[in-house]
C-alpha cells in the first residue's frame, strides 16, 4: 500500500512540476513579447527625439519619457529573468531579492517620469517611503545572506 501511495505521490509532483514548467516557459514568452514591442517602441521614439528635432532641448519631458521607457524596460528583463529562473531549483531567497530589486527599480521609474509639480505631497512622500523600505529590506536580507554565493547565474 506504500508503494502505490508513493507512486501517487511521485506522478502528482511530476505532473505539477512539468504544468509549471509549461506555464513558465509560456510566461516568459509573452514577456519576452512585450519586451520586443516595448524595444521597438523606444527605437520609435529615440528616432523621432534625435532625427526629427521636433523636441526642444530644454523640454525634459520627451528625455524623461525615453528614460521612463528604458526602465520599462530593465524592469521588464529582469522580471523575465527572475522567471525565468523560479522553476530552477534556484533558492527562494535569491528570487525575493530580485523581486525586491525589481520592485526599487519600479518605484524609481516612477520618481523619473512623475512631474513632481503635479503629484500629492502624500503621493510623493508614500513613493519616497516605499523606496525606503524596499531599501531597507534589500540591505537586510543582503546582510543575512550576502550575494556572494547566491547569485544567479551570469547569461
Amino acid at each position: 500500500m506504500d508503494n502505490i501511495g508513493e507512486n501517487t505521490k511521485s506522478f502528482v509532483t511530476k505532473t505539477y512540476h512539468a504544468f509549471e514548467t509549461i506555464i513558465t516557459i509560456g510566461i516568459v514568452i509573452l514577456i519576452s513579447i512585450m519586451i520586443l514591442a516595448a524595444f521597438s517602441s523606444l527605437v520609435v521614439e529615440t528616432y523621432h527625439l534625435v532625427l526629427h528635432v521636433t523636441i526642444d532641448t530644454a523640454d525634459h519631458r520627451a528625455f524623461q519619457s525615453v528614460f521612463g521607457m528604458v526602465m520599462t524596460l530593465l524592469i521588464a528583463i529582469e522580471f523575465n529573468k527572475t522567471v525565468m529562473h523560479a522553476y530552477t531549483g534556484r533558492g527562494r531567497e535569491v528570487i525575493v531579492k530580485t523581486v525586491v530589486l525589481v520592485s526599487i527599480l519600479a518605484v524609481s521609474r516612477q520618481f523619473i517620469v512623475t512631474e513632481i509639480e503635479t503629484i500629492s505631497p502624500f503621493t510623493l512622500a508614500a513613493l519616497a517611503f516605499s523606496l525606503l523600505s524596499l531599501g531597507i529590506v534589500y540591505w537586510l536580507m543582503e546582510r543575512a545572506h550576502p550575494t556572494g554565493n547566491n547569485r544567479l547565474p551570469k547569461d
